[in-house]
């Protein structure tokens, strides 16, 4: 259903309803494989929170949502690092977005490219990140 959703109809609404709806059904596995997926789509400033709900979930096999190459990049990557994201939010306190990118170059695209006002950059302690996802050179870093 939601392939059809995506492919067919390029509906994100669609999709993000699908997978409210038929979550529970999947297992553990398809959950947080399909949820990767789900958030490449839909996932926005406007529906964090609800992202964050499914980040957050017990339900185990969580190793699912990133590739292996993604999983051992994170792993082998410093305690501590510096990411960025481009928002229209003057302060870290008012944006509360859980993308962020390692790459300072991205976010200046991006910030340029979605017309955002300013490009916050923090320090993170490797702790705090869901999961890194490598694609279309955004070196994509999901902080909970």
């Amino acid at each position: 259903k939601i392939v059809r959703a995506w492919d067919i109809e390029k509906d994100k609404n669609k999709v993000l309803s699908i997978f409210q709806k038929e979550n529970t059904s999947l297992s553990d596995e398809r959950y947080w494989e399909i949820l990767r997926t789900v958030w490449i789509l839909c996932g926005s400033v406007d529906n964090v929170n609800l992202f964050r709900h499914y980040f957050a979930s017990k339900r185990p096999q969580k190793h699912y949502f990133s590739t292996p190459e993604e999983a051992k990049r994170l792993r082998e990557m410093p305690d501590e690092f510096k990411v960025y994201r481009a928002t229209n939010a003057a302060t870290l306190t008012e944006d509360s977005g859980i993308s962020w990118t390692l790459s300072y170059e991205y976010a200046v695209w991006y910030r340029d490219a979605y017309h955002k006002k300013f490009l916050q950059e923090r320090l993170i302690d490797k702790p705090q990140v869901f999961a890194l996802i490598e694609r279309n050179k955004e070196e994509e870093i999901i902080i909970l």
